[in-house]
């Protein structure tokens, strides 16, 4: 059997649509997965999938959130304006969202999936996938420490950041660990939309980063498969079979602060996956709607 990676794309809050994916990729549709990769908050779902939850619990988890619950601003450091040091911290998501999310350390070290959540070691200028077994509460605080907006975390002497200006997903670690075949859930815009302002334009250059540094490895992938097939000399050893779930996820990627938003963002995420199950000749059982929460509201278009 090829071996397959569940490759969880950074993309902020829009993750929440990653989530509705998971539930009927590993509910309905049953699929297993010999390795997990993640970037930035999609560490939280890979943290979830690592603990061995459900979809379903996946899912519900965020439908259920309210997103002002994870809300921390750096008081301390307003004061310095242009020189502080983040705008918001993620004490809260510590205290109260990774709790009422049922996260255990214990479990998440001690599963047997194997799991690589990346994070930045600034100090080393290095991506670091960290394993299950290394996985701590500081880690995945650090893998979602987007700059700026919130502050790096200091682990052993060293500086972490949230790697998604190096890499959206780490395709390559995947690769090295064996897999055939990359399952993965790309959230980020690729509409190629600009927007004016402070806000608009760091997550232009989030867009830019993160896209062009995926299209780039999707290229070499193809190019690879192309050498394979000819018998010439290719970069990678085998045949790297991509099955992508792409969606423009109206949900702004840090600005949201609705439970109702974020949990049709997630249902939307059901609505997707189903439909690309049916479309890539994926059987799957259609499970209840959305056992936990549905929203009352429905999301409209973004604003930066």
């Amino acid at each position: 059997m090829p071996k397959r990676s569940l490759m969880l794309a950074g993309g902020g809050l829009k993750i929440a649509f990653q989530a509705g994916v998971l539930q009927v990729w590993l509910d309905e549709a049953g699929l297993e997965f010999d390795h997990g990769d993640a970037v930035s908050a999609a560490c939280f779902n890979l943290a979830m999938w690592t603990q061995g939850m459900s979809g379903q619990q996946i899912a519900d988890n965020w439908r259920n959130l309210d997103p002002i619950t994870g809300v921390d601003v750096n008081w301390s450091q307003l004061a310095r304006l242009i020189y502080a040091e983040s705008l918001f911290e993620l004490g809260a998501y510590r205290q109260k969202v990774f709790p009422a999310w049922g996260l255990d350390w214990e479990q998440i070290r001690g599963s047997r999936r194997e799991a690589t959540f990346n994070v930045y070691n600034f100090s080393k200028h290095e991506l670091r996938p960290v394993t299950a077994p290394e996985m701590t509460e500081d880690f995945l605080v650090a893998a979602a420490s987007l700059p700026m907006w919130f502050p790096p975390v200091h682990i052993d002497g060293d500086t972490y950041i949230d790697a998604v200006f190096n890499t959206a997903s780490n395709i390559e670690e995947a690769i090295r660990r064996g897999a055939d075949e990359l399952w993965i859930i790309w959230t980020t815009s690729q509409r190629g939309e600009w927007f004016d302002g402070f806000v608009g334009n760091f997550f232009g250059i989030f867009e830019a980063t993160a896209n062009g540094g995926y299209k780039q490895v999707l290229a070499r992938i193809e190019r690879s498969n192309g050498a394979i097939a000819r018998g010439a000399q290719a970069e990678f050893s085998r045949p790297i079979t991509v099955r992508e779930l792409k969606a423009e996820v109206p949900l702004h990627y840090l600005l949201n602060f609705s439970k109702d938003r974020t949990a049709e963002a997630v249902n939307r995420g059901v609505e997707a996956a189903r439909a690309w199950c049916h479309a890539n000749g994926v059987s799957y059982r259609h499970g209840d709607a959305y056992s936990a929460y549905s929203s009352t509201t429905g999301i409209r278009p973004e604003k930066r």
